[in-house]
């Protein structure tokens, strides 16, 4: 089974940063780039405020990417949870990282991007490629568009800077799931 990219508005808008048209024409790397993402070469170490860490390989050959993306600004941010909130109290999903198409398109209405162009993005590699986006950079956005049309707050989870929890009794009610570790099987069933 081939993994499709961009199945969902969010994924699109991510991909639209490696597959934009430029008068120079098209990367001759994305070929290789969606190769690799479609068959499993990229492993995510990390995706959190700003920040995108995997493992790409290729060829035998393992090398790490870091992309730097820039965070919303406060009102960006504020806009874009107050509007994630409001959808929340309406459709319970949201809760789970499921994020309507409709919300991509409001908030490009506000001005809001969702995604960036990979100018905008810092991006480290470790492979000895002179070219800029390697192949590694370009199969790890690939791959984040994918994961990101399979749940879509992770766009926003990336783009927003995250407020520093107080205690361990806050991440608790954070969200109704509790890993299985914390349930106690002898009085669970009692």
């Amino acid at each position: 089974m081939t993994t499709e990219f961009g199945v969902t508005a969010w994924g699109r808008v991510w991909l639209r940063t490696v597959e934009q048209t430029s008068t120079s024409g098209r990367n001759p790397a994305l070929p290789t780039a969606r190769t690799l993402a479609r068959n499993g070469g990229v492993t995510f170490t990390d995706i959190s405020a700003g920040t995108v860490s995997a493992q790409v390989t290729a060829k035998g050959k393992t090398s790490t990417v870091v992309v730097t993306v820039p965070l919303w600004d406060k009102t960006q941010s504020d806009t874009a949870a107050r509007m994630i909130r409001a959808l929340g109290t309406t459709n319970r999903s949201v809760s789970t990282g499921e994020l309507p198409d409709s919300v991509v398109a409001d908030l490009q209405a506000r001005n809001i991007t969702v995604a960036v162009n990979l100018s905008e993005c810092m991006a480290t590699c470790d492979c000895s490629s002179r070219r800029t986006p390697c192949v590694h950079h370009l199969a790890a956005i690939y791959a984040l568009a994918g994961r990101i049309d399979e749940e879509p707050a992770l766009a926003v989870t990336l783009r927003t800077k995250q407020a520093k929890r107080r205690n361990s009794a806050a991440k608790k009610e954070q969200g109704e799931w509790i890993p299985l570790r914390e349930i106690n099987a002898g009085s669970f069933y009692n």
